[in-house]
């Protein structure tokens, strides 16, 4: 994440990524000197840009994904910034976090804040279209709220993809130990679901 004061300038970072996106591929590609973020953030800062983003290797090269953590208005900045991208052959940039597979999920989770969601579970109630979510973890209870709740977001951000997340998760609380239902289950009825859901709104509207 970086800070910023002054007028943002959308189009000279993309101009800047433009010119050096090669070189950041070799950097993570381990044929340069370099650490990405460090490079990202001074362009990003230097344009007066205050984003988080996430950026990875992909199948075809590299994946830039800036994400407004839950926040609709940053969503709506962001989806202009990101607008405004050129095409790259070899780089693919997102304006939300994209679902990944659930052990992809999980390992990034692990990774990013040191506890494994491996054999959660959860108990989730749908009111009014938002699911509203209590995860049942020991290590997940016994942290701090700042903790909990962003390891929470990482991991739904993730598995569920981040503009799923945000449109149809509500409340999120957490146990230490009791009854739930294996999370695989739940992730996988919420998303069929949601399909089931857009697939009678596309109908509707047609």
């Amino acid at each position: 994440m970086t800070e910023a004061q002054g007028t943002p300038d959308f189009r000279g970072f993309w101009q800047w990524f433009a010119d050096h996106h090669a070189e950041i591929l070799e950097i993570m590609a381990g044929r340069r000197p370099g650490r990405v973020t460090d490079i990202l953030d001074d362009a990003l800062r230097s344009r007066n840009l205050s984003f988080v983003y996430e950026v990875t290797e992909g199948t075809f090269g590299g994946e830039l994904t800036f994400t407004p953590e839950g926040d609709d208005n940053v969503a709506k900045v962001i989806d202009h910034f990101v607008a405004m991208a050129p095409s790259f052959d070899t780089w693919v940039v997102h304006s939300r976090r994209q679902q990944k597979p659930l052990n992809a999920a999980l390992a990034f989770t692990k990774a990013v804040h040191g506890i494994d969601l491996t054999g959660l579970h959860l108990n989730v109630r749908n009111l009014h279209g938002q699911y509203h979510l209590q995860f049942i973890h020991r290590e997940l209870a016994a942290a701090d709220d700042d903790k909990r709740f962003a390891v929470a977001a990482t991991f739904l951000d993730h598995a569920l993809g981040e503009a799923l997340s945000m449109s149809i998760i509500g409340s999120v609380d957490f146990k230490a130990q009791g009854d739930g239902i294996d999370m695989p289950l739940v992730l996988n009825q919420i998303i069929r679901e949601a399909e089931d859901s857009l697939e009678e709104d596309v109908e509707q509207a047609s």
